[in-house]
């Protein structure tokens, strides 16, 4: 479902189909997308790969030198009977310390919902899958690596540097600062903040005083008079989008595209990253889940007359993956998988 929810966050650069795995003709389709494939990323349990036929042995069989990337909840350097655990973010954040460390005295809190553990274990498979990539390669290897990337063990990894001793009282609950009283997030006037680096043995409570009778500009500039040292305002991405729109920054930029279907989406293009001096842009905005369909088909060698019959014995799923109701209608409108087949006679 979070792939629905989210697909604006998620769907940049991609392309997306819905399969129904139970389906052959689906199977089938799979198989076709594992042929052509450099890595195969799923965040499904050992023995969900088994089922699905995408387990390290079964995948040799189709594409050895595909590079297997699996997302896990509770594994760790060891098996043993947790690492085929299920589990979310929450449940990491949890067991591992970060509830404690960012809710108020006695009252453990989410760090967020989909909080840096999501994301960092998002980021490590990235970089194993790449490691295993670039290892293939270089080496001419005609056999693809299995990774593992885990909540579990990135939880563990952003409490790290607080396990030698206790954290800071900066750096634990809802009101956390910074890891010092001195490098850390000040409050300024219009509830807005910035983040300094006050020399130690500021007086920090004046600091703070003054700093709140101050607007953000202000701040900052008493910071470089008062230290001599930069200080920086701290923006919502809202607020970055206002400055960044349309190429007004060579750092951030926001960009409007039309996704399709109606969906007008607002894109950050990763500018950070250059290629041959000039900065990266975002290969396509996000579409609706399962919207690409037709073109993935069609890439993997599919007749249109093929893709229609695939669409009408549901082995490739409508649009946002609504579910089937009693009489196998959608309980939602027509998808445009239905509008098409509407059009052609088929449903």
């Amino acid at each position: 479902m979070v792939m629905m929810v989210w697909q604006a966050e998620l769907h940049q650069g991609k392309k997306s189909i819905i399969l129904d795995a139970k389906k052959p003709d689906a199977k089938k389709v799979i198989t076709k997308m594992l042929q052509k494939a450099d890595i195969v990323l799923l965040n499904k349990m050992d023995n969900q790969l088994v089922q699905l036929g995408l387990n390290r042995e079964s995948l040799d069989i189709v594409n050895k030198k595909a590079i297997l990337v699996q997302l896990k909840s509770h594994a760790g350097e060891r098996y043993d009977y947790k690492s085929n655990w299920n589990g979310y973010d929450p449940a990491l954040q949890g067991k591992t310390g970060l509830m404690t460390r960012f809710g108020p005295p006695g009252c453990p809190n989410f760090h967020g919902v989909a909080s840096c553990v999501d994301y960092l274990t998002g980021y490590m498979a990235a970089w194993g899958a790449l490691a295993g990539l670039y290892a293939r390669e270089a080496n001419g290897l005609d056999q693809g690596d299995w990774v593992q990337s885990s909540l579990a063990v990135c939880a563990s990894l952003t409490q790290l540097d607080l396990q030698v001793k206790e954290p800071p009282a900066t750096a634990v609950g809802c009101h956390a600062t910074g890891m010092t009283p001195y490098n850390r997030v000040f409050k300024v006037g219009s509830g807005k903040y910035i983040y300094g680096q006050a020399p130690e043995g500021t007086d920090i409570d004046a600091l703070i005083t003054k700093l709140s009778t101050l607007d953000q500009s202000a701040a900052i500039a008493h910071f470089d008079s008062a230290f001599g040292k930069l200080a920086v305002p701290v923006q919502t991405v809202k607020e970055i989008a206002e400055i960044c729109s349309d190429g007004a920054s060579i750092t951030a930029d926001f960009k409007k595209k039309n996704a399709g279907q109606g969906w007008l989406v607002e894109t950050w293009e990763p500018t950070w990253f250059c290629f041959d001096g000039k900065p990266f842009s975002c290969l396509s905005p996000p579409t609706f889940s399962g919207s690409d369909a037709p073109q993935v088909l069609a890439e993997l060698g599919y007749s249109k007359s093929e893709v229609m019959g695939l669409q009408q014995s549901r082995a490739v799923v409508p649009t946002n993956w609504y579910k089937w109701g009693e009489n196998d209608t959608l309980m939602r409108g027509p998808s445009v998988a239905q509008v098409d087949l509407l059009e052609e006679g088929l449903e």
